[in-house]
């Protein structure tokens, strides 16, 4: 057990090699990260790909052709949710004009009654605090990001039909590049394995936010209830503060259209529905898969979206699994990964951390062999 876990922290002139190493590494995802996020995204479609791609293969369909179905399926997914941004986009556009009416008529009534209650708040004072260039422009942010990540659909399709298209080339590559000592080639079908976990578990949990929270939307009679459905969607893959995030506009635009009721009914909606489904059925039902601590999700999420904004909030958690699962390749680096779970070394029925640990999850209870038994002394007599 102590030779598949090796946690000793390095001498101060290994940590300091590996804090500049680190923060070179940076400096270069950084200025790279128009070319990089294209690619990380299509890496992500392709390992979501992966099990129908397989599914199809298994049914003698051609490689080829299976290749083109799940890339065409793709395509439509991506093309759908373009078509539904452009769509609100525009229609938040023509909205503008008659929210900004409703904003004056709620700035009027707050300034009378704070001026009823001895507050001395000069005229047009709160008209400029929640002008419709001010309110509106959180939700417009939101569209803005949103459009940016389709912007580069065509050349993330691009690169994921190479990748489908040599799908299973690749895999074969990299068999033969792992052969019998694995290495870090050897990690990756776990790290492909832990992923297309998380990525399902959380796609399906956002799924059912997403009709949950434009139902209640609709139902509430509040504009664009597709929009904030499909913005719930998205942003519940960003961990911690996607929910927020999502339920502040709807607040808002019920606030403006029906009142503090109708807002208040919509903020409870969105949070039953975040409790229940994301603090408490996700959680259950991904267990330990994740295998990260909370505060290291909420520091991946600051540390992805500064070095690649929206896109990297949307990566955050996917690629701190890839580099935890890397650093407990090497023993150099082996004690970050232990700082990076979410379990210490030692707790009762946790396996051991490393790669000897990721190798035996890959192979299976089969390939746990007894170890022989000590020969017995034979007696000479």
């Amino acid at each position: 057990m102590a030779a598949a876990l090796d946690t000793r922290v390095p001498s101060r002139s290994d940590a300091l090699l590996q804090v500049a190493a680190f923060v070179v590494v940076v400096a270069a995802l950084h200025a790279a990260a128009s070319v990089l996020v294209p690619i990380a995204m299509a890496l992500l479609l392709a390992v979501v790909s992966a099990p129908p791609l397989t599914w199809l293969e298994k049914r003698r369909v051609p490689e080829p052709v299976a290749a083109a179905l799940v890339l065409f399926a793709n395509i439509a997914v991506l093309s759908a949710g373009a078509s539904v941004v452009a769509s609100s986009a525009t229609e938040f556009g023509e909205a503008v004009p008659r929210y900004q009416a409703r904003v004056d008529v709620v700035a009027a009534e707050l300034t009378e009654w704070l001026r009823a209650h001895h507050f001395r708040v000069p005229t047009g004072a709160i008209t400029q605090m929640i002008s419709p260039g001010a309110v509106l422009s959180f939700g417009a942010g939101m569209i803005r990001d949103l459009a940016g990540l389709v912007s580069n659909i065509f050349i993330v399709l691009l690169i994921l039909g190479f990748m489908l298209f040599e799908a299973r080339t690749f895999s074969r590559k990299l068999r033969a590049l792992a052969g019998e000592r694995g290495g870090y080639v050897g990690l990756f079908p776990g790290i492909v394995g832990d992923v297309q976990n998380y990525l399902f578990i959380k796609t399906v949990v956002s799924i059912a936010v997403g009709l949950l929270a434009g139902l209640i939307v609709y139902v509430l009679g509040v504009d664009f209830a597709l929009l904030w459905g499909l913005v719930a969607f998205l942003l519940n893959y960003i961990p911690n503060v996607g929910a927020i995030i999502a339920g502040a506009p709807p607040v808002f635009f019920a606030l403006l259209s029906h009142g503090p009721g109708r807002a208040l009914a919509v903020a409870a909606g969105f949070l039953v529905v975040h409790t229940v489904l994301g603090n408490i059925l996700e959680p259950a039902w991904m267990g330990r898969r994740l295998g990260l601590s909370a505060t290291v999700v909420f520091l991946s999420l600051l540390f992805w979206g500064w070095l690649w904004g929206p896109a990297g909030m949307f990566l955050s958690v996917p690629l701190t699994m890839v580099a935890r699962i890397l650093l407990e390749g090497s023993e150099k680096t082996r004690w970050i990964a232990v700082l990076l779970d979410s379990s210490a070394p030692g707790d009762p029925g946790d396996p051991p951390i490393g790669p000897l640990s990721v190798k035996a999850a890959q192979a299976g209870p089969q390939s746990v062999k007894a170890a022989p038994a000590a020969e017995e002394p034979k007696d000479d007599a």
